[in-house]
């Protein structure tokens, strides 16, 4: 009884937090905020197509994906101008290894606490939501560092809601994903 009363507050706290979510007046000022909130320099963003979000939590939300300049790609939920995932693998900032080119590595502790703090501002509700999530850190290999926050749900997904923040060792973030705020 107590799985199932935690179930419906987490889920009531998603759908709450998804009805009033502030959206951007457009998928181009949505991407243009997480920029900015990433460190990512301002560059032309150019329409690449509608496809489907793989990590969506039943596989297929329907996502418009930007790219800009840089090779960073940007996926949009059109209905709230919500950037739901961030690939920035390919962009001049990380080397081919993945691994960060420029300043000095930084601790773990100092990682988690950036991607903190890009969630926080990325999004608003995220306070709130907090306490229904589950938090995990990882590493791989001392170069690439992953803080996920996952809905706990009984509910089957094909993946279960989630946020998730990469960032390599010197800080420069290459990965950010958030279904867990759309609707």
């Amino acid at each position: 009884m107590k799985k199932s009363i935690v179930f419906l507050f987490v889920n009531s706290l998603l759908f709450a937090s998804s009805c009033s979510a502030p959206t951007a007046s457009s998928p181009i000022a949505a991407i243009q905020r997480i920029q900015e909130l990433a460190g990512f320099p301002p560059s032309e963003l150019n329409y690449i197509e509608t496809t489907n979000m793989a990590n969506s939590p039943h596989g297929d939300l329907q996502v418009e994906l930007y790219q800009d300049q840089e090779g960073r790609r940007f996926y949009v939920e059109p209905a709230t101008n919500t950037v739901v995932e961030i690939d920035a693998r390919d962009s001049p900032g990380i080397a081919r290894s993945g691994i960060g080119t420029s300043g000095p590595v930084l601790t773990q502790a100092d990682l988690a606490s950036r991607a903190e703090e890009f969630v926080r501002a990325a999004i608003p509700e995220f306070s709130s939501l907090q306490a229904g999530l589950d938090y995990e850190a990882g590493e791989k290999g001392g170069d690439y560092f992953f803080f996920v926050w996952r809905a706990a749900t009984d509910e089957i997904y094909f993946m279960p809601p989630f946020i998730q923040v990469g960032i390599t060792n010197r800080g420069e973030m290459f990965a950010y994903y958030n279904t867990v705020t759309i609707p």
